[in-house]
């Protein structure tokens, strides 16, 4: 599999989860990977791996909050081989988990910065760049929370609703440039993500008691499969565009798993 060879990924949250598994299928498929998170030792070691595997990795420690760092990240890339063809949006915070009246205010307004600022900051960095050369991917990873309220997850719930409603509102800035917008929601995912929220009391978010039954149920996939789908939104040939997307959607994962086999 070489679909991707030539191509130039940028994969935020890279150092574990969906992030990596998604970064290691692009390099799979040949794309140049450029991991970035805030974790150094987390993103060295996945660059090892995809190394050892035969693919092209850069590590670039970067907080997504920041313009400034964001700004560097992408002139790391482009330095390092060239400019991002895809931007894969995926970096997120999933606290504070509790309700908004004793929320701490800082932690609330630094979800926001990461899930709706960071996705908005690495999107202004590389769209220019691409409808200049009239070609890109951007798929950003979403979740149910974007459209099932939540008690105590205010910051999340806001910021998920956010980025699919970006996504979709930019889709139609997009049309006719050969630049492509779409989101992604995994589900369920057997995830360090998925663990903070089961160790979460049902007096502080209702919902972990439904989190913890997914887990012994064996619901939780691993983060390996919707990084098919990922990778499907990244290829040439996907010419979708503004859609909220869902790996829970038999129709949609099929024409995933097709196009890029297991």
């Amino acid at each position: 599999m070489a679909e991707l060879a030539g191509h130039v990924a940028i994969v935020t949250g890279a150092g574990r989860g969906l992030g990596r598994a998604v970064a290691e299928r692009l390099a799979a498929m040949g794309a140049a990977v450029v991991l970035a998170s805030r974790n150094a030792p987390e993103l060295d070691e996945v660059a090892k791996v995809i190394k050892r595997a035969g693919g092209k990795a850069l590590a670039q420690t970067a907080d997504i909050a920041d313009e400034r760092q964001v700004q560097e990240l992408v002139l790391a890339t482009e330095r390092w081989v060239g400019p991002a063809t895809v931007l894969v949006n995926n970096a997120g915070m999933v606290d504070p988990i509790v309700p908004l009246a004793r929320s701490n205010a800082a932690l609330w307004l630094r979800s926001v910065a990461i899930n709706v600022g960071g996705t908005y900051l690495a999107t202004r960095a590389v769209l220019p760049g691409m409808l200049d050369r009239g070609y890109g991917r951007i798929i950003t990873i979403s979740s149910g929370a974007a459209s099932r309220p939540s008690a105590g997850w205010t910051a999340y719930a806001a910021g998920k609703a956010a980025i699919v409603m970006m996504t979709r509102s930019l889709a139609l800035e997009l049309e006719g440039t050969g630049v492509t917008a779409n989101a992604f929601n995994p589900g369920y995912m057997d995830t360090d993500m998925q663990e903070r929220i089961r160790r979460t009391s049902t007096a502080d978010f209702p919902r972990s008691d439904e989190y913890r039954a997914a887990q012994r149920e064996g619901k939780l996939k691993h983060p390996r499969e919707p990084a098919r789908a990922v990778a499907y939104l990244a290829l040439p040939s996907t010419e979708r565009n503004g859609e909220a997307l869902e790996w829970s959607d038999d129709a949609f994962r099929k024409e995933a798993e097709g196009k890029v086999p297991g």
